[in-house]
């Protein structure tokens, strides 16, 4: 299954944690691809925004990158929440990214040696938060598909459970329905 390898090779880049949850969640996320590609469209794409923001972190500047799509991905996750647990580390991540962001200008008054540390440390705690982000919100939307798809089900199953009940009360009507003899009488 292409699609599937794709999303493999994405969440390998983003890193082992994400590779762990994409592997566990392998036979969930098949029938997602199947039955809702835009579901999977819209996880490789959100995907694909971290992994593109990590493979940049080795330029100048691109923390500040790296935190503002960090923070869309946390107030995605966090509009999207289905729990308070959920909502609740959505809000605790926010926080620390909005720590991490004002740190960022102090980094234009030290030294190039001192930056060049400190720019390592804001980078390794970005990668754990990005870790942990990004499960999070695969979690989310496998959960989510899930949802949607037993909410199909469920209307479906409605519709065939009600059909049989609408004919034979169409059939009863139909069967106690005075004929043209009996209007005469």
């Amino acid at each position: 299954m292409p699609a599937f390898l794709k999303l493999l090779k994405l969440a390998a880049k983003a890193g082992p944690v994400v590779f762990a949850v994409v592997k566990s969640f392998a036979p969930q996320i098949k029938r997602i691809i199947a039955e809702n590609p835009q579901a999977y469209t819209t996880m490789t794409r959100r995907l694909g925004k971290l992994v593109a923001s990590h493979a940049s972190s080795e330029k100048k500047g691109s923390l500040p990158h790296r935190v503002s799509v960090l923070r869309d991905q946390v107030t995605y996750l966090y509009a999207s929440a289905n729990t308070y647990d959920v909502a609740s580390k959505a809000l605790f991540w926010r926080n620390e990214l909005e720590t991490i962001e004002k740190a960022l200008p102090v980094l234009d008054a030290m030294s190039r040696r001192q930056r060049a540390e400190f720019e390592r440390h804001l980078s390794k705690r970005l990668d754990v938060l990005s870790e942990v982000i990004i499960t999070a919100s695969l979690i989310d939307d496998i959960e989510d598909a899930e949802i949607v798809e037993s909410e199909e089900t469920s209307v479906s199953q409605e519709e065939e459970n009600s059909n049989p009940q609408e004919k034979h009360r169409d059939d009863f009507r139909s069967a106690h329905r005075p004929t043209e003899s009996e209007d005469d009488a």
